[in-house]
């Protein structure tokens, strides 16, 4: 009779006592009456023993299973059985099973025992854990890790202008990988007596950035540390080396000690060094080519001032003596006399305002400028009230944008500036019936801020306008509209004294704009 029927009413009792998951549970089990008594066998239990209950288990040490394996009945579980239905928490034993196949199959038994209501022994089950199945795993984990640490060591040992070792707190060399005994030359035996600040080769004249020890600490202290200096080699130079220390701590936080890696970065601080050596050499020309520059141009300024300054003289006296003549002949002068007197005051006028406007852009190349954070507002009301004053009766429309940023200039000069550009605006839209004239901004891709002044003038050609910021330079008959062509030359000197830039667009008939970049005091 097998244990399923062993007793009357028995199954009916061990069904209530271990519910479903007796009979679909992936391991082994037993349940046994309060007498120890066998009441039942689950279906994983009855598969691996082939149907045959009695036989097949043997109880081994508790250490862990053995390798032989003697066919016993389930009396060998005996005294774990008689302690689980004394109340008792019995050890687990570990026994062995014949397989139908002939193989050994390593099992872990557990007793627990099971009380009725009234707090009585009503049963005991006997779990049975398949330790075949652990075995395999810690054996294929075991494997993995032999693979893992075998790959772990070639790649260190594999490593090329590079190393690995480790240390301790001190600095004491505990680890010298192949790749170390390669970089550096030393064999492992050496390195066994060797410290972290024993590779240092220092050079005279090349102070360490930071000490071996001080190195090591900040590495302990924030995980990792990055070591510049030459490093020993044996047998060559020295070569210069990156080293980044990082420290190792277990699961509990302490220090296991300390890694190295070690590159040879000689290659890229001679790099380093021809850059320094090209940027100082290219320093060098840049330096010497604006003094080239320089020189002249200030001896340009100084000759533009004189010469200018010397033509007055002779000017005057051309003035002086053209009226002389009238006078001398009084009422006997010709038409043609007074003619030729007033070409010579007009000219010698001109030619003065000409040697004015030099003498203003001479002097713009030598003033010292005192840059300050400037509302163009303001300046813009002051220059804008003036040139409506000198032209009463004109109609014009002056569109200020509100939104004008800050700039960093020289107040003086920026004023100026928009004298000349809002004066020419001013004299070549005298031919429209109303005079429109915006001034504003634009902030540009590359986020630099364009100032513009535009007009609705006459216009001019801009490909035809090739020298359009040069002195004297004039896009327009000088019988249709006063000036000296000097505004724009002007406007550009003082643009170029705050390192920007000028420019403009025109086109006959439709005004012109002109466009100009000034430093932009941050709003931040």
């Amino acid at each position: 009779m097998s244990p399923n029927d062993s007793h009357a009413g028995a199954p009916q009792i061990s069904d209530q006592l271990v519910g479903p998951l007796f009979d679909i549970a992936p391991c082994g089990m037993l349940l046994f009456g309060p007498k120890g008594e066998l009441l039942k066998v689950n279906p994983t239990l009855l598969r691996w023993l082939n149907n045959h209950v009695g036989m097949g288990l043997e109880p081994t040490p508790s250490s862990g299973p053995s390798n032989g394996h003697q066919p016993l009945s389930f009396e060998n579980l005996k005294e774990q059985l008689q302690m689980a239905l004394e109340g008792a928490v019995p050890a687990p034993a570990y026994i062995t099973m014949d397989r139908s196949d002939g193989t050994a199959l390593p099992l872990q038994a557990s007793s627990v025992a099971i009380r009725s209501t009234g707090g009585d022994v009503a049963a005991v089950l006997t779990t049975l854990q398949d330790l075949s199945e652990v075995e395999e795993r810690v054996g294929q984990r075991s494997s993995e890790l032999l693979t893992a640490k075998r790959r772990y060591a070639l790649m260190i040992d594999a490593l090329q202008d590079s190393c690995i070792y480790f240390i301790d707190a001190s600095g004491h060399i505990t680890e010298w990988s192949e790749s170390a005994h390669r970089l550096h030359g030393f064999t492992h035996d050496q390195a066994a007596r060797m410290s972290f600040g024993d590779l240092a080769a220092p050079r005279a004249g090349e102070p360490e950035e930071i000490s071996i020890e001080d190195a090591i600490r900040l590495a302990v202290d924030r995980g990792q540390w990055e070591y510049h200096g030459w490093r020993l080699r044996v047998g060559t130079d020295a070569f210069w080396g990156q080293t980044l220390i990082t420290a190792l701590r277990g699961e509990n936080g302490e220090l296991e000690g300390l890694s190295c890696i070690t590159r040879d970065m000689t290659a890229m601080k001679d790099l380093d060094r021809v850059m320094n050596d090209l940027n100082a050499e290219l320093d060098r020309r840049v330096k010497a080519r604006v003094r080239q520059y320089t020189v002249p141009n200030k001896d340009l300024d100084i000759f533009t001032h004189s010469i200018t300054h010397d033509l007055r003289g002779p000017l005057r006296h051309i003035n002086t003596f053209a009226g002389l003549i009238a006078e001398e002949l009084g009422e006997e002068a010709s038409e043609e006399i007074r003619h030729y007197r007033d070409g010579l005051k007009r000219s010698s006028s001109y030619l003065n305002g000409m040697i004015e406007s030099l003498l203003t852009y001479s002097r713009l190349g030598r003033v010292d400028l005192h840059p300050a954070p400037l509302q163009l507002q303001a300046t813009l009301d002051g220059v804008i009230d003036r040139l409506t004053t000198a032209n009463p009766g004109r109609d014009i429309s002056w569109n200020v944008h509100a939104d004008l940023p800050q700039v960093f200039a020289d107040e003086g000069m920026v004023a100026d500036l928009f004298v000349h550009l809002l004066d020419n605006a001013v004299k070549f839209t005298r031919q429209v019936d109303r005079a429109e004239i915006e001034i504003g901004s634009r902030t540009e891709s590359d986020g630099s801020t364009v100032f513009f002044v535009v007009d609705n003038g006459v216009g001019f050609d801009v490909a035809k306008a090739r020298n359009l910021f040069l002195m004297f330079q004039r896009q327009h008959h000088s019988l249709d509209f006063e000036g000296y062509g000097a505004g724009l030359a002007l406007s550009q000197r003082i643009v170029q004294r705050h390192n920007g830039s000028i420019w403009a667009d025109s086109t006959p008939g439709h005004g012109c704009a002109v466009y100009f970049k000034l430093p932009v005091e941050s709003r931040s």
